[in-house]
């Protein structure tokens, strides 16, 4: 394995991490907030979502493009008020 390799290796599994949290940072804010949130939780969500979604575009690659849009559907399905 090369080092591109390696550093490919490494920027998915971080993803796939931030992601995760992503997804649980989710489910610990809002989650009793799901059918009656505020304009306040609408305008954090968004910034949260816009700051991961920044740190990922700046990598082009599409396999973690790909598993950025998975997740944000899943959020979306979840969390329909917040998109």
């Amino acid at each position: 394995m090369n080092v591109s390799e390696d550093y490919d290796k490494i920027l998915e599994d971080t993803l796939k991490d931030e992601l995760e949290w992503l997804e649980q940072e989710f489910e610990l804010l809002f989650r009793s907030k799901k059918s009656n949130c505020s304009r306040k939780d609408i305008t954090m969500a968004t910034n949260i979502l816009d700051n991961v979604v920044d740190n990922i575009k700046m990598n082009s690659n599409k396999q973690l493009l790909n598993l950025l849009t998975i997740m944000l559907n899943r959020l979306e399905k979840t969390y329909p008020d917040f998109f």
